[in-house]
């Protein structure tokens, strides 16, 4: 789980700052177009409830049924070596 936590915090990193570098061209609610939402914990009050419903909403489906599926595509074939290269993952992750 300490891989997956790490990845998901790369990610959250990746979500903070890429707002201070580029802009959605559409509205995330009808008359609020991403580029009128703040940067960081400020875009919190931006988004109205039924949004944050909705996120929360997809999440959920998401981390319960795993919607998005189990792909092939980028894995390394490390046929058996999943425990070592885990090992690996950490030791130099950290």
């Amino acid at each position: 789980s300490e891989l997956k936590h790490g990845r998901v915090a790369q990610l959250a990193v990746i979500g903070y700052i890429t707002p201070e570098i580029f802009r959605w061209g559409f509205d995330i609610a009808p008359g609020i177009p991403c580029a009128d939402v703040p940067n960081g914990v400020a875009a919190i009050n931006a988004i109205p409830a039924l949004g944050w419903a909705q996120i929360i909403f997809a999440i959920g489906a998401v981390d319960v049924r795993g919607w998005l599926g189990d792909f092939d595509i980028g894995k390394p074939d490390l046929k058996g070596k999943e425990e070592e290269r885990a090992l690996q993952e950490l030791q130099h992750g950290r």
